[in-house]
């Protein structure tokens, strides 16, 4: 009997020592990961990760194994270790039943779009199955994912995201303002506007709507409009790009009214696109001065454009040569008139050139060409036009030729075109 009760407590103290030393294992197990753990929540990855690696080759408690290799690949994701993202790859085909599964893509998408890698946070965003994605955190993936895409030059896709987030009471401020600029982006401006009005109680967001409408209303040809919203934005905005750029709606909307005077002071505080202006921009300017007959600047704008050979360069060299006429440059009238002529890309400025540079030509001279060539090209080209005007030049050069200046030759019945050949051979 007593060898009996002593065989009982013999078993009864071996039961207390194996139950106090696996309690133990378990318990130091439970320690050192919450202390990985705790380093890693203070987002000291390297040491956390020493001790994540640590306790992975220590315990024997899978679910304490699976959880440090999961940490183990964040936090080499977030120490932005090559190859890391293999790393959690490998994790996810090991355990793919684990509880860290449904979120773990997320959990990366959302640490890269906290960096502003949104390149980065929109691979990890693609590989989330949207079912997958908690209620609670449904606004907050579309947003982000919707926004990654926006920055990564993906607009029409980002659509889908933020159109489901306009009633969103988080989120909804900011998705109708995305939505709006690409809808402005694609020339859509009544939907633009649509969205934009949304964002009116943002206090942040309105800052830019006043810019966008502006734009908007220039771009449609409401210029005055367009003055109103340019002339607001000018009292949010404190970014100099931006100031400049409403500068140049504002004055170019002037322009467009014939309200030279006051489209001066704002297409002057036009800086240009990255500080250079184009040679629309110098037009602008030019033509400003010109109209307010400051010829002499009129002549420096222009002069910055007459390299091009397009529509403006043709409309430039044109008023060039009326701000050398009214400057009393004769010569340089006729080099910039002969320059706008020789270009088709305006009919009428061609053909009005064409006149100026006979008339000058006759006047005095031309180094280029002979002066009856001349008048005879442009009555060739336009038979109908001053037809009378180059009939009477024509006679006074025949008249001075002859020596006979006080007998214009107007009784002469042969065709113009024929008597200016005739004197162009002789």
């Amino acid at each position: 009997m007593r060898k009996f009760h002593f065989s009982l407590f013999l078993f009864g103290l071996l039961l207390q020592s194996v139950f106090s030393q696996s309690t133990e294992v378990t318990t130091t197990d439970q320690a050192d990961f919450q202390k990985a753990m705790s380093l890693y929540n203070r987002k000291l990855y390297k040491p956390a990760q020493h001790l994540f690696r640590k306790e992975l080759l220590n315990t024997n408690d899978a679910q304490i194994k699976s959880k440090c290799e999961y940490y183990l690949a964040l936090t080499a994701i977030k120490s932005g270790e090559i190859g890391a993202e293999n790393l959690m790859e490998r994790f996810m085909e090991k355990y793919p039943d684990s509880p860290f599964g449904a979120n773990t893509y997320i959990d990366i998408a959302d640490y890269y779009f906290g960096q502003g890698n949104y390149k980065m946070a929109l691979q990890w965003y693609d590989k989330v199955n949207p079912t997958d994605v908690h209620w609670q955190d449904k606004d907050r993936f579309n947003f982000q994912k919707g926004y990654a895409l926006f920055t990564g030059g993906k607009r029409k896709e980002s659509e889908k995201y933020f159109s489901q987030l306009r009633g969103s009471k988080e989120f909804g401020a900011e998705a109708n303002y995305y939505l709006g600029y690409i809808a402005y982006d694609s020339e859509d401006y009544s939907t633009a506007s649509t969205y934009f009005e949304r964002v009116q109680e943002d206090e942040q967001l309105n800052k830019n709507v006043s810019y966008f409408q502006a734009a908007m209303n220039f771009k449609q040809g409401k210029f005055e409009q367009a003055i109103s919203e340019g002339l607001k934005q000018k009292q949010k905005t404190k970014n100099p790009q931006e100031l400049s750029e409403i500068n140049k709606i504002i004055g170019e909307s002037y322009f467009n009214l014939q309200k030279y005077d006051e489209a001066l002071p704002y297409l002057k505080a036009y800086k240009g696109k990255r500080g250079r202006y184009s040679n629309t921009d110098y037009y602008y300017l030019g033509y400003v001065y010109y109209k307010n007959k400051d010829y002499n600047l009129a002549i420096e704008q222009f002069n910055k454009i007459v390299s091009g050979k397009d529509a403006v360069a043709q409309n430039a060299y044109y008023h060039l040569a009326e701000c050398y006429l009214n400057t009393h440059q004769k010569q340089q009238a006729l080099n910039a008139f002969r320059n706008a002529y020789q270009m088709d890309f305006n009919e009428q400025i061609k053909k009005d050139a064409h006149l100026n540079y006979a008339r000058l030509s006759y006047d005095i001279g031309n180094p280029y060409e002979s002066v009856p060539s001349v008048l005879l090209a442009y009555s060739k080209n336009y038979p109908n036009d001053h037809k009378e005007e180059i009939q009477r030049l024509v006679d006074r050069l025949l008249c001075i030729f002859r020596g006979v200046i006080k007998q214009p030759l107007t009784c002469w019945k042969v065709p113009l075109s024929l008597r200016i050949r005739k004197f162009i051979r002789k």
